[in-house]
């Protein structure tokens, strides 16, 4: 039987503790008294994948595609996806370049600072030299 535990038993240091016992068994996520969530260990599903048949490479793949998802979403680095996926950073970028992710972007706050540096130089009067 899988452990279930609540969205709020994750907070201080119970999503630890779950993903530990995840290693053992699945763990059911569940908010307001309804499943919202599996937690399962990467070497399970792999194990679980195995068993049924299913080629690791729908595995590998899927481990992709949450790299790249998590990259996009800049929860992980470019290099923390790439150990993600399983892949060496130069495929895990040649990955990337396939899907059409840009591996090189500028924050926000980064492209605000830049507009306003040109626009203070553009309101800069012309002196004839």
């Amino acid at each position: 039987m899988a452990k279930t535990v609540s969205v709020a038993e994750l907070g201080h240091g119970g999503a630890s503790r779950a993903i530990r016992q995840a290693e053992q068994e699945p763990v059911l996520v569940s908010k307001a008294n309804h499943p919202t969530a599996w937690i399962v260990s990467a070497e399970r599903l792999a194990q679980i994948s195995a068993a049924r048949g299913v080629e690791s490479d729908i595995y590998q793949r899927a481990m992709e595609l949450l790299a790249i998802d998590l990259y996009r979403d800049e929860v992980l680095t470019l290099g923390q996806a790439a150990k993600l996926s399983g892949m060496s950073l130069s495929d895990f970028i040649d990955l990337c370049g396939r899907l059409r992710v840009p591996i090189l972007w500028e924050s926000a706050e980064s492209m605000e600072s830049d507009v306003d540096a040109w626009s203070v130089l553009l309101e800069r009067p012309q002196s004839d030299a």
